[in-house]
C-alpha cells in the first residue's frame, strides 16, 4: 500500500473576517511587580477600579510576605478581620477589577481565555468568621455574565472545616444562580484557573490546574449584550451587623492575571489504517459544523462521504476513516467549518 498517498491539502475556516481589526493574542496581562507593595495598592493603579478604597481589604503583598517561593509580588483581597462601615449599593461585596472593553465577536478573535494562579488561606481558628472568593465576568456596561465561587463557608461536621467547594454562577433563565460543581479546591495551595469563553458560540470552559471543572456549557443566555468589559476578583463577606461588614482574615492570592482573544484554530492531519485506508483527525469547537471534503485533483472538491458532516456538541479531536472501497492512489482532503 505505499504507493498511495493521503494528504492534507488546506482546512478551511468559513470566516466573516475584517482583517483591518484582526489583534490576536493578549489584551491585558500583570504579575503585579510594577504595583506598590502595601495595603489598597491596586486602586488607581495600571486602571484598576473597585470598592472599599482605603480600608485595607485588598492590595499588593510582596513575597516576603505572602512567602509563596518564586512568584515575587501578589494582588490580595480579604485577610483583615476587622469591622468595616458598609459602603456601596453592594455592601458585602470587596472587589478590584481591571475594564479591557473588547466584543470578541466584532474583533473576528471570539474566544476569550482568562487566566490567573491564585490561592485561597482559610481564616484562624480565632477569626471564627469566613467569606466566599469569586471571579465574575462582566460586559462593557458592567452588567454580569457569569463567575465561579470558591466557597470558603460552607462547613463539612465531621471536620470542622471548609469544604472547599467549587460553584458555577450562570443565568438560569430568569435570574443568576450558583451551580455546584463537582470539584473542589485545595487549601493554602497556587492553583491556576482558566476560563475559556467562546462569544460567537455563547459556550464556556473552566478548568483548575488543567483539570476540568465544567465544558462546553451555555455562557450567558440573558438580554444583555455579550462582550468582555472585565473579570472581577471579589471576597463576599457573610457575616455583618446593623452597620459594618465583618470579614474573616481569610484572603484570596491571585497573581499572573491574563485576558487574551484569539481567533478559533484548526488543524488536521491524516494517516494510515492498518488496513491502508486514510482515517483524518481534526479537532472541533463546539456549536461548529465541519465538513470533510475530498479531490483527487485539487480542482474538483466532493462532499458525499456518508456521515463527514457533523455538527461538534463538543470540544474535542475527532477520527474519520474514508469508507470509500477503492480510494485513488492520490487523495487529497480539507475540512470546512462553518459558524452557527
Amino acid at each position: 500500500m505505499s504507493g498511495f498517498q493521503f494528504r492534507i491539502l488546506l482546512v478551511v475556516a468559513l470566516m466573516r473576517l475584517t482583517f483591518s481589526c484582526l489583534f490576536a493574542g493578549e489584551v491585558y496581562f500583570t504579575n503585579f511587580e510594577n504595583f506598590a507593595v502595601g495595603n489598597d495598592k491596586i486602586i488607581n493603579t495600571d486602571s484598576w477600579v473597585g470598592t472599599y478604597a482605603g480600608r485595607n481589604l485588598h492590595g499588593v503583598m510582596s513575597e516576603s510576605q505572602h512567602l509563596i517561593g518564586g512568584i515575587g509580588n501578589a494582588a490580595v483581597i480579604g485577610g483583615i478581620a476587622t469591622a468595616v462601615p458598609k459602603a456601596g449599593t453592594s455592601p458585602t461585596s470587596v472587589y478590584v477589577r481591571r475594564p479591557v472593553n473588547i466584543d470578541p465577536v466584532v474583533l473576528n478573535e471570539e474566544v476569550v481565555t482568562f487566566k490567573t494562579n491564585f490561592l485561597i488561606l482559610d481564616s484562624s481558628s480565632t477569626s471564627g468568621r469566613r467569606d466566599n472568593f469569586e471571579f465574575l465576568i462582566y460586559n462593557s456596561n458592567l452588567s454580569l455574565l457569569g463567575g465561579i465561587r470558591f466557597d470558603n463557608t460552607t462547613m463539612d461536621s465531621s471536620t470542622g472545616l471548609p469544604r472547599r467547594l467549587i460553584y458555577r454562577l450562570s443565568w438560569n433563565g430568569s435570574a443568576f444562580q450558583y451551580f455546584l460543581t463537582d470539584e473542589i479546591f485545595l487549601p493554602a495551595i497556587m492553583e491556576t484557573l482558566q476560563i475559556r469563553i467562546n462569544f460567537r458560540t455563547n459556550r464556556w470552559t473552566a478548568t483548575l490546574s488543567d483539570y476540568p471543572v465544567f465544558q462546553d456549557l451555555a455562557f450567558y443566555t440573558g438580554t444583555v449584550p455579550r462582550n468582555l468589559g472585565s473579570v472581577m476578583a471579589r471576597m463576599v463577606v457573610t457575616n455583618t451587623d446593623a452597620t459594618n461588614i465583618l470579614p474573616g482574615n481569610n484572603y484570596m492570592l491571585f497573581d499572573n492575571y491574563s485576558v487574551r482573544t484569539d481567533p478559533l484554530s484548526m488543524t488536521a492531519t491524516v494517516s494510515k489504517t492498518a488496513t491502508g485506508g486514510a482515517r483524518i483527525t481534526w479537532n472541533e469547537e463546539a456549536g461548529y459544523t465541519y465538513q470533510l471534503q475530498y479531490s483527487n485533483d485539487c480542482a474538483s472538491w466532493y462532499s458525499d462521504l456518508p456521515g463527514a458532516s457533523r455538527t461538534a456538541t463538543v470540544t474535542q479531536f475527532v477520527n474519520f476513516t474514508d469508507p470509500t472501497t477503492v480510494v485513488p492512489k492520490r487523495r487529497f482532503y480539507r475540512v470546512r467549518r462553518t459558524y452557527p
